[in-house]
C-alpha cells in the first residue's frame, strides 16, 4: 500500500509526544542529518527503481533542503517508506512550528462582566485555543494595553456604559478579523466575527455577540447569520437574554416574539444549538436561574459541551470541543522554547555522534529510534532551556487551589443559598483574586529583576502592562 503523507504532518507519532526541539536557523546550521543518497538504477522484475545506499550523515545546511524537495519522487517507492519518514523526522525537528498533542480544538465561552486583567489571566489558564467574551466593558484604548500572552485579542469596544464583545484564538493557529459593520443607530447588538484557518480548504468562523436586554432581532442580527458563507463551519457564542423552551424546558411563561423569531431565523439558515436544554449558564441570588448564553453551530462536531460555576461573573464558564468532520490537526499546546544562543554546540555535536549506531538495514526501526534517543539527549544536555517570551507562566497549584476554592464554595451558595455560605462565596472569591492580582504584578517585576545589565525586556511583555498603574482595577 503506497502512503502518502504531508510534509508538515502533525506531531501525532510516538516519537514527539515529548518536548519539541526548536532550533530554527542554528540547528540547520550544525545538526547533522540522516540523509538517503539514490543509488544507480537497476531493473527488478521488469520495472526501474533506485537501489537504497546506507544512510549517511551529513551536515544539514547542505544536504537538508535538497532531500526534502526529493520526497516526493521517494514516496512513489513503498520500501523507501522509512526515508521519507526519516526525512519528515529532520523537517519537522527543524522547523520550529511543530507542537505536542495535536487534536480537536478546545473552545471557551463566557459573559465576564467587565473584563479584568485578572479575570483575562484566569481565562488564559484554562487552556482552550478560542475564547468567546461578552460584556468586557472595555474602550479600544484599554483593550489594546491588556496582555493576553499566547493569544491573538480581536475585540468590538462598549457601546455606551456596558457591553463590550472580543474573541481570543491561540498565537498557533492563523486567524483574521472579519469586518461587520454595525450602523450606530443599532444599539441592540455587539458582535466581533473572525476567521480560523483549519487547512487549506476550509476556515472556521467564529463570532462573540452580545444583545442588550430587551433582546431584538435587528438587520444587524439577520445579516451576521445570512451574509456569512454557507459552506463554511460556523461557531455563533453569545449572551442574547433571550427565554426559549427550546433551551430553558422549564420556562413557566410562553416565548417572546422574539426570542421564536431569532430561533427561527438561526434554524433556517442551519444553525444548530449546542447548548443542553435546561442546563443553567446564569445564577443570580436566590431564584434567578436562566440558559440566556447560548452556543450555536453550523457543519462541526461538538462535544463535551458543560457549564460550570465560576468566581469570575454571574454567567457560567462553558467549554466544549470543536471536532472538524474533515481533519483534526490543530496543534493546542504551547511550544517548548531553548536557549540555542547559549547551547554548547561542540559538546552537542560530539556527543550526538557518539550515540549515533552503525547503519543496519535490516533493523531501520531501531536505527530510527536511536536517532531519535540521540537528538533528545543531546540537546537536554548541552542545550539549557529557554524562557518565553511572554515572561513565565503564572498559574501554579497554588492560585488552581485558590480557584478550586472559591468554585466550591459559590457552588455551595448556588445550591443551598444561605447568609453564611455568601459571606464564604465572597471571602474566598476576594482571596483568589488578591492572590491573583499579587502574582502578576510579581511576575512582572520578577522577570525585570532576572535581566542581565544591558539585556533588552521584551517589548511587547512593557507594552502589555504599560498602562496597568494608571488604570483603575475592577473586579
Amino acid at each position: 500500500m503506497i502512503c502518502a503523507l504531508p510534509l508538515a504532518q502533525p506531531a501525532t507519532s510516538t516519537w514527539c509526544q515529548g518536548l519539541v526541539l526548536f532550533a530554527r536557523e542554528e540547528a540547520k546550521r550544525l545538526l547533522p542529518i540522516c540523509c538517503a543518497r539514490r543509488g544507480r538504477r537497476r531493473r527488478t522484475n521488469g520495472s526501474e527503481g533506485h537501489q537504497m545506499e546506507p544512510f549517511t550523515w551529513l551536515p544539514a545546511e547542505r544536504y537538508f533542503y535538497p532531500l526534502l524537495n526529493s520526497i516526493g519522487a521517494y514516496q512513489r517507492y513503498t520500501y523507501r517508506l522509512r526515508a521519507v519518514c526519516d526525512a519528515q523526522r529532520q523537517k519537522l525537528l527543524l522547523s520550529g512550528d511543530i507542537e505536542q498533542n495535536p487534536g480537536p480544538i478546545a473552545v471557551l465561552q463566557m459573559n465576564v462582566y467587565c473584563l479584568t486583567p485578572s479575570k483575562l489571566a484566569t481565562l488564559m489558564a484554562q487552556g482552550a485555543d478560542i475564547i468567546a467574551i461578552q460584556e468586557t466593558w472595555k474602550s479600544s484604548e484599554q483593550i489594546a494595553s491588556m496582555h493576553t500572552g499566547d493569544y491573538v485579542l480581536y475585540a468590538q469596544s462598549r457601546i455606551g456604559k456596558e457591553g463590550g464583545v472580543a474573541v481570543l484564538v491561540r498565537k498557533t493557529l492563523r486567524s483574521k478579523r472579519i469586518p461587520l459593520t454595525i450602523p450606530q443607530h443599532d444599539t441592540g447588538l455587539e458582535v466581533v466575527v473572525v476567521q480560523v484557518a483549519l487547512d487549506q480548504n476550509r476556515d472556521l468562523i467564529v463570532a462573540s455577540a452580545y444583545m442588550r436586554p430587551p433582546p431584538q432581532v435587528t438587520q444587524s442580527f439577520r445579516r451576521l447569520v445570512n451574509s456569512l458563507p454557507a459552506s463554511s463551519p460556523l461557531l455563533l457564542c453569545g449572551d442574547f437574554n433571550m427565554h426559549h423552551p427550546q433551551w430553558e424546558p422549564f420556562l413557566e411563561t410562553s416565548p417572546s416574539e422574539v426570542a421564536a423569531e431569532s430561533l427561527e431565523l438561526c434554524t433556517d439558515v442551519g444553525l444548530t444549538l449546542v447548548n443542553t436544554p435546561g442546563v443553567i449558564t446564569y445564577a443570580r441570588g436566590t431564584r434567578e436561574r436562566s440558559c440566556i448564553d447560548l452556543t450555536w453551530s453550523k457543519h462541526l462536531t461538538v462535544s463535551d459541551w458543560s457549564a460550570s460555576v465560576s468566581p469570575l461573573s454571574d454567567h457560567y464558564m462553558l467549554t466544549f470541543t470543536l471536532h472538524q468532520a474533515f481533519k483534526d490537526t490543530i496543534p493546542s499546546a504551547p511550544k517548548f522554547f531553548y536557549s540555542w544562543g547559549k547551547c554548547e554546540w561542540d559538546l552537542f555535536i560530539k556527543d550526538f555522534d557518539a550515540q549515533i549506531p552503525a547503519y543496519d538495514y535490516k533493523k531501520q526501526s531501531t536505527g530510527i529510534r536511536a536517532l531519535t534517543r540521540a537528538l533528545i539527549t543531546s540537546y537536554r544536555r548541552h542545550c539549557p532551556r529557554g524562557m518565553h517570551k511572554d515572561g513565565p507562566r503564572l498559574w501554579d497549584d497554588t492560585l488552581m487551589e485558590a480557584e478550586r476554592i472559591a468554585i466550591d464554595s459559590k457552588a455551595r451558595y448556588l445550591q443551598s443559598p444561605t447568609p453564611d455560605r455568601e459571606a464564604e462565596m465572597q471571602r474566598t472569591r476576594s482571596q483568589f483574586f488578591l492572590l491573583l492580582r499579587e502574582r502578576l504584578r510579581n511576575t512582572y517585576l520578577r522577570r525585570i529583576s532576572k535581566l542581565n545589565p544591558g539585556e533588552p525586556l521584551t517589548w511587547k511583555y512593557i507594552s502589555g502592562r504599560k498602562k496597568a498603574s494608571t488604570d483603575r482595577v475592577h473586579l
